[in-house]
């Protein structure tokens, strides 16, 4: 479908090498909330049930003399003390973190022009109360973190922010780009703007964006969605200023996955360069926000080095943002549902991953244009090129009609659904002029797949793992990336079912708001309105991306929602 079927990615790669000196920060080093004995036996002594609790503790005093102590606890226990003993020694030590006040955004508007685009009075209720939920969930660090950061497990940032909610306490990469979405559409531009700073910061204090802004996760990232929420607020801004300040860290960023992200695949005769998630190799043990749990999971296995390695595709999972799915799981007999221990992420080059990235790389280009610097822009466009093409020749698959994943390892594409697949579509990561005929097989596919028989949104999978990422569970950005790659396909079937999409999930929100007045962070596919469940932590509530995900389809469907029937509070999308 292109002109050019065959890129060389490296002369390429040379023209960009003004950016190649990437300065990126060692994986966390803390011997108090990232390894060590004391880490160590404190997680497993179970002292909280959910192991992220302890991590985010504050020490009352310095590290030197927190582990000076616990050094003493261990010589005069005979290095065996008891549950009790260590939950002693944590309730001297430590106290809950409070890093973070609650702040109010200073451009909440709780009737912002948005709500003037949504007809039933009913829905429009339920947008003005969604965005109130932004007031509750905004926060901001306390100058003692900044001041004493020894003592907090916290990465300070400048900016008031929004968290997405539960025991979600700190900022996330890829939660942050579907709130903003939701800040802009509610008119909250500064506070945007405030976000998006924050990770620009984090790049230019770390040389790329953590998973989120703690320590324990440093040395792995999330997808890479930072391009995107620059355009989304330069598309509500028009702030060139704003985006010739930044755009040297913007472009750092998309060098930190350059450098150390990518693989070399060789199909049908030509190489190929795509990413995969994978977190630093520094990077040693469990992770310690689910350490008890990492640390159990690894006990079948045979041997220390067989646990490090299931330690870093752990990581290298969570870097994903799908965490955990079966996705990942690559099993001894090719059976698509195993366990943790069977999580191959690193040989794994992901679709949605991929998708992003190259849509991060035509973003640079345009952002390089509208700086008047044509050469710069052409460069990052002809990577972008080079990235359409491999995921064209080795994640397109013709047969079926869909994107998959790759195993690089196995050399073959994995052959089974994940809604990931619609994101070529949404990440523009197809040429404009192909995007109806790849829309009509992904359609096809779709309807082949029973992914889309379920009333209450779209599953991850339709495989049932027990892991969070699968089925039944239906994620607010999977419905996003789904709608938003349908609608702007051009084919009319697609357009359609996008339609039929943001009509069933709005419906699921909606109900799940108005019998428990809670928005989840996922839901069920089966039931609609009920919070989904699985994984390793119960289901949380607030939820940053939720909203932003509801806002986003109530402002571009709103006009063609109502309510059917006067005594029914279920949302329809009127046929025209």
């Amino acid at each position: 479908m292109f002109a050019i079927r065959q890129l060389q990615i490296y002369p390429v790669l040379g023209l960009l090498n003004a950016y190649a000196q990437t300065l990126v920060a060692p994986a966390c080093n803390s011997s108090v909330y990232c390894s060590g004995e004391m880490l160590h036996r404190i997680q497993l002594a179970r002292i909280f049930p959910d192991s992220k609790h302890f991590v985010d503790m504050k020490q009352m005093f310095s590290p030197n003399h927190t582990l000076a102590d616990f050094a003493q606890l261990m010589h005069d226990t005979k290095q065996n003390p008891s549950r009790e003993q260590l939950a002693s020694f944590v309730g001297k030590h430590f106290e809950s973190g409070n890093e973070l006040e609650n702040w109010m955004p200073p451009d909440f508007n709780p009737s912002p022009p948005v709500l003037d685009t949504i007809i039933d009075p009913k829905l429009k209720m339920f947008a003005k109360n969604v965005i109130g939920i932004w007031a509750k969930l905004g926060r901001r660090v306390k100058p003692e973190v900044t001041q004493r950061p020894e003592l907090y497990s916290f990465i300070s940032v400048p900016n008031g922010f929004i968290v997405p909610g539960g025991r979600f306490k700190e900022l996330y990469y890829w939660d942050s780009f579907w709130i903003i979405r939701g800040l802009l559409l509610s008119d909250m531009t500064e506070t945007a703007k405030g976000m998006i700073e924050n990770l620009l910061y984090l790049v230019n204090k770390h040389g790329y964006i953590p998973n989120g802004s703690r320590l324990y996760y440093l040395g792995r990232s999330q997808p890479p969605l930072l391009a995107a929420m620059v355009a989304r607020y330069l598309s509500a801004t028009k702030d060139l200023v704003w985006l010739k300040r930044h755009i040297l860290t913007v472009e750092k960023e998309l060098q930190y996955w350059l450098d150390k992200k990518k693989v070399t695949v060789e199909l049908d005769g030509n190489k190929y360069v795509l990413l995969r998630y994978i977190s630093d190799t520094n990077s040693k043990g469990p992770r310690p926000e689910s350490y008890y749990e990492d640390y159990t999971n690894s006990r079948g296995l045979p041997s220390e080095e067989r646990r490090e390695e299931f330690y870093e595709e752990m990581k290298s999972a969570a870097e994903s943002g799908w965490d955990f799915s079966s996705r990942w799981f690559v099993t001894p007999n090719s059976e698509p549902v195993g366990n943790l221990t069977d999580v191959h992420t690193t040989r794994i080059l992901p679709v949605d991953l991929n998708s992003i990235f190259a849509e991060a790389l035509q973003l640079a280009g345009e952002f390089r244009n509208l700086l008047n610097n044509r050469r710069e822009a052409q460069k990052w466009w002809s990577l972008a090129k080079y990235w359409r093409n491999s995921i064209e020749n080795v994640l397109w698959d013709p047969a079926d009609g869909t994107w998959y994943d790759y195993d690089s390892l196995a050399r073959t594409r994995r052959r089974h659904f994940h809604l990931s697949c619609a994101t070529p579509l949404w990440a523009r990561a197809v040429e404009p002029a192909d995007a109806p005929k790849y829309a009509a097989r992904l359609v096809r596919y779709l309807h082949s797949s029973g992914a889309l028989d379920f009333p209450g949104g779209i599953p991850a999978s339709v495989l049932h793992s027990g892991e969070q990422w699968d089925y039944p569970n239906a994620w607010p950005p999977l419905q996003s990336i789904l709608i938003g790659g349908l609608e702007m396909s051009g084919y009319d079937e697609a357009v359609k079912l996008a339609k039929e999409q943001a009509k069933i999930w709005i419906r699921s929100n909606y109900l799940g708001y108005s019998t428990y007045n809670k928005m989840f962070e996922k839901y069920s596919a089966v039931q609609p309105g009920h919070q989904g469940g699985g994984g390793e932590y119960g289901v949380q509530e607030g939820f940053g991306w939720t909203n932003g995900v509801v806002l986003e389809l109530l402002a571009k469907y709103g006009e063609e929602l109502f309510d059917e029937n006067a005594g029914a509070s279920l949302p329809y999308v009127r046929q025209v």
